[in-house]
């Protein structure tokens, strides 16, 4: 029996090892059907000839093209008339400012001191008043206008910018 024990100790030990490469070479070929298939493909992009190549493009040209005068037509329509509403904002600013100036540079007459009644000072008082409100109310439109030209001024740079951007993509 002492034979037998060395025979079956060998096979045991045989039959270990193959099952060992049994699961080692299962594992390896699991992912031959998708490494074959993509394998087996041959074209794995087209090619075209440089005629067709042409062609396409001057089709897309062609396409793109019309659309994109029209955009630049109407960006300048829009960027002059902006630009003619930046010129009417100023002359109103330079305008009122000139109102203002005006205003303030009025003569003042000299006129030997009367002893002022009470409702002349009452009056005086409330004209004061007024003047103080209309020049308050100038220099916030003047405010005003000024914000708006640098709006304009802000919208035309991003108007001249997109056509800018726009031509260097037709280039």
């Amino acid at each position: 029996m002492n034979a037998l024990s060395g025979c079956v100790a060998s096979l045991m030990l045989s039959t270990e090892t193959l099952q060992s490469t049994i699961d080692t070479l299962s594992t390896a070929v699991e992912d031959y059907p998708r490494v074959s298939k993509i394998l087996s493909s041959n074209r794995h992009f087209e090619l075209i000839s440089a005629g067709e190549l042409a062609t396409a493009q001057h089709l897309l040209s062609s396409t793109i093209q019309p659309e994109t005068d029209r955009l630049l037509r109407e960006t300048e329509k829009a960027i002059h008339k902006l630009a003619l509403k930046e010129r009417k904002l100023i002359a109103d600013a330079e305008l009122l400012e000139t109102r203002i100036a005006n205003s303030l540079k009025k003569p003042v007459e000299v006129v030997q001191y009367v002893e002022p009644k009470e409702e002349e000072e009452e009056e005086d008082a409330k004209e004061e008043a007024r003047s103080e409100e209309v020049l308050r109310k100038l220099k916030a439109q003047r405010q005003r206008l000024a914000y708006a030209v640098e709006r304009m001024e802000l919208e035309k740079r991003q108007k001249e910018m997109l056509v800018k951007k726009s031509l260097s993509y037709n280039v």
